[in-house]
């Protein structure tokens, strides 16, 4: 392989966030710390809030305070909205805090736009995930975002990322799709044509993931590498329709 100098069969790079480009530490104390302030018992509540996952990242429950109004109400204790808007506005620099850019993230990011690839974030994330993301200084490196609770679409729903490509202005079978293969998101990725990149970080899912993936790779470093590797299998195909 070449290091990324060979001319791409591919015009864009769909990326996932968490796992992929962002880390969460452990420890998060924003939970804690809200339950505190608004008399939650934090062993009952936190499995309520947790329930609401899905619903919260697919736009059902509209975002991080009705969550946690929801998840209280759960438990049996009462509380006003704006009390919860304090409460997550106080403690939100600690969720922020609890998440690290990955360093081989803003490098990649960088080359592959200097390559003229064009960049799309597609994200199973809530508004709160959306803040961190902003927190974090990534949307610059972005050509399109697509957050889950924005288009009520969950991966791996063919929608999700056909409207990333669509803001693109691409095909599926011109893009790849790079993620560490939660949620069958790289399943998702092929059924719409894109090529698939798992960054395998060794987690509960990345053993079915790798069978997802036209390439297994340990980090993001060999992304370039990946899509120089991927362009040359297609490129003979592409010869012999011309």
């Amino acid at each position: 392989m070449t290091g990324g100098t060979e001319i791409s069969t591919y015009q864009g790079v769909c990326f996932d966030l968490f796992s992929t480009l962002v880390h969460r530490a452990p420890g998060n104390p924003f939970f804690r710390d809200v339950a505190k302030d608004l008399g939650l018992e934090l062993e009952a509540w936190k499995p309520a809030y947790d329930a609401l996952h899905d619903e919260t990242m697919e736009g059902t429950v509209p975002g991080i305070v009705e969550r946690i109004l929801l998840s209280a109400q759960t438990t049996g204790v009462h509380c006003t909205p704006d009390n919860v808007h304090a409460a997550v506005e106080r403690h939100f620099p600690s969720m922020v805090a609890a998440f690290e850019v990955d360093p081989q993230s803003l490098p990649l990011l960088r080359r592959l736009r200097e390559q003229g690839l064009s960049l799309a974030l597609v994200s199973n994330a809530s508004d709160h995930a959306e803040w961190i993301f902003d927190r974090l200084g990534l949307r610059e490196y972005f050509d399109v975002t697509v957050f889950s609770h924005r288009v009520k679409r969950l991966k791996p729903h063919p929608d999700i990322y056909l409207n990333a490509t669509d803001q693109l202005g691409l095909s599926g079978s011109s893009c790849a799709f790079v993620g560490d293969g939660q949620h069958h998101e790289l399943a998702g990725a092929r059924g719409v044509g894109m090529a698939t990149i798992l960054i395998d970080r060794r987690l509960a899912h990345s053993d079915s993931a790798r069978a997802e993936a036209d390439i297994v790779l340990d980090d993001l470093a060999g992304v370039p590498d990946a899509l120089d590797e991927l362009s040359a299998q297609r490129r003979p195909r592409l010869t012999a329709h011309q």
